[in-house]
């Protein structure tokens, strides 16, 4: 049996919400250490019509392609160790919404917005997979958290707005979080 099996829903959440709380403050805490000033740090999100429409097409063409693979693809493909079925299951819309903004800002502003502006592309992203290790296991979750964390690497290149990576990660977490959620209410 999964270990988090036997964690009631509110614990569960409560580990991700603790946990993104931890890595904001270790992004603050780098950040206080390796931007300048804050101008350099506020730089980093920078906002455009551009920015927000890079950010809405490339995240609604990912949650479509992880939708065509779902029903291409074996369902064991997709096993993350069952968390993000549990989790998702338990909590309302307005609770997904709340802690996939969350999730999406504490991880970007770490990875992207300090780690990948200091010590660069490549070894922010190779972070960002080591600490997604529950897909470790899984090699089609490995290979997508992978391609996802270069194109967020790329498009925080491209635009030079935290705001983009912000937009696509929430996106994905999002949708695909209420997918989870009604999927498995419904028995989908």
């Amino acid at each position: 049996m999964d270990s988090y099996k036997v964690y009631p829903c509110h614990v569960l959440k409560q580990a991700v919400i603790y946990t993104q709380i931890l890595i904001i403050f270790v992004a603050s805490l780098l950040a206080l250490l390796l931007f300048n000033n804050i101008n350099q740090f506020t730089d980093i999100f920078t906002i455009s019509v551009q920015v927000l429409l890079i950010g809405v097409l490339i995240g609604l063409i990912c949650v479509v392609a992880d939708l065509l693979l779902m029903r291409v693809l074996p369902k064991r493909a997709f096993d993350d160790g069952g968390i993000n079925e549990r989790l998702f299951t338990c909590l309302n819309p307005m609770q997904i919404l709340i802690i996939t903004i969350l999730i999406a800002f504490s991880e970007e502003l770490l990875f992207r917005g300090v780690l990948q502006t200091h010590i660069g592309f490549i070894p922010a992203n190779i972070l960002f997979i080591a600490v997604h290790f529950r897909y470790l296991k899984n090699f089609y979750l490995l290979i997508n958290v992978t391609i996802l964390s270069f194109l967020l690497g790329y498009v925080y290149e491209y635009t030079e707005s935290l705001w983009s990576v912000f937009i696509i990660h929430f996106i994905i977490d999002y949708i695909l979080g209420i997918y989870i959620h009604y999927s498995n209410k419904e028995g989908v």
